[in-house]
């Protein structure tokens, strides 16, 4: 194993507050809930958490406000291992929040995220952080922040041949060529990907070679409690099972983001490592956190996947 995994997030910061009940609401009903609780989130801040539990060294480029939220947060990276020196505070305005639907008879999860301070993040940000992309291995960005500030860490991972990734949620219909062509790997789930692709997802791989077309050369399209397709350049696709559960799903919130920071930890801090196997292993990290329920919460430590390690 390497000893200089170091990978860069530009990321988004949400503070979680979660609500589980036995169903969902309909439009205009007002239905009991059994359980409510606060996490930590963001798309982008949760796979930075689940590299540093896997033992990556971990830098931050995001934004909070200027409350009892970003307080919280700043306090949580820093307990996670992440390096926040490149964590801004925005004055006048709130951190990003998200609010969460958990359905406890299933563990399906709806998300409505209000992104605050996010948005205030800048290429300007991601510029002051240069010397840190520069000496990493992987940068990953998500698409809760400007494009401006995503596509910026993109040319400055070409620049110094560090392998860039894109998870590209929430969906989005067209992603800019430019960013596309300066993206190592992108990772969708399959409504983004068939959003991106304009092609149904009943067919992930002819999805998956539009967005070849587009500009990507590898693409990973992920299939939830089926694993994930990988799709590496001129490789035949290839499909990656999840492992069997022996337990009851209990909250799928942030596996995703389990599974992107696996990925990134695993190509990051092993040299030999293929594309396949860091994906078989991040679909065996990702499997783990539904057993348990919140977001940063259910993500393994370093101590639970020593198998996969």
């Amino acid at each position: 194993m390497s000893s200089d995994g170091k990978i860069v997030f530009v990321s988004s910061i949400f503070r979680d507050l979660v609500a589980v009940s036995p169903k969902f609401p309909k439009p205009g009903e007002t239905i009991l809930g059994s359980e409510f609780f606060m996490g930590f989130g963001g798309k982008g801040a949760n796979q930075c958490v689940m590299a540093a539990k896997l033992g990556a060294q971990t830098t931050i480029v995001g934004k909070v406000g200027d409350d009892e939220h970003g307080e919280a947060y700043r306090k949580n990276l820093v307990k996670q291992g992440v390096d926040t020196i490149h964590l801004g505070t925005e004055t006048g305005i709130s951190s990003g929040i998200a609010t969460i639907f958990v359905e406890s008879n299933t563990g399906e999860n709806m998300i409505v995220i209000a992104p605050g301070a996010n948005g205030r993040l800048t290429s300007e940000d991601v510029i002051r952080a240069e010397d840190d992309i520069a000496k990493s291995k992987v940068v990953v960005s998500i698409l809760e922040i400007g494009l401006d500030a995503v596509e910026m860490a993109f040319k400055l991972g070409r620049k110094h041949g560090v392998t860039t990734i894109l998870n590209a949620a929430p969906a989005r219909s067209s992603l800019p060529a430019e960013l596309l062509e300066n993206i190592d790997i992108l990772i969708v789930n399959e409504t983004e990907a068939e959003l991106l692709s304009g092609l149904p997802s009943t067919d992930t791989k002819k999805c998956a070679f539009q967005l070849q077309k587009a500009g990507c050369k590898n693409i990973i399209i992920t299939l939830g409690s089926k694993g994930a397709l990988v799709v590496e350049g001129e490789k035949e696709p290839v499909k990656v099972e999840c492992p069997a559960l022996d337990s009851p799903v209990v909250d799928t919130t942030g596996a995703g983001d389990a599974f992107v920071g696996s990925l990134s930890f695993f190509l990051s801090s092993f040299s030999n490592i293929s594309l396949g196997e860091a994906v078989r292993r991040s679909c065996a990290v990702a499997s783990m956190t539904v057993l348990k329920k919140g977001t940063q919460a259910s993500y393994p430590s370093r101590e639970e996947v020593l198998h996969l390690l």
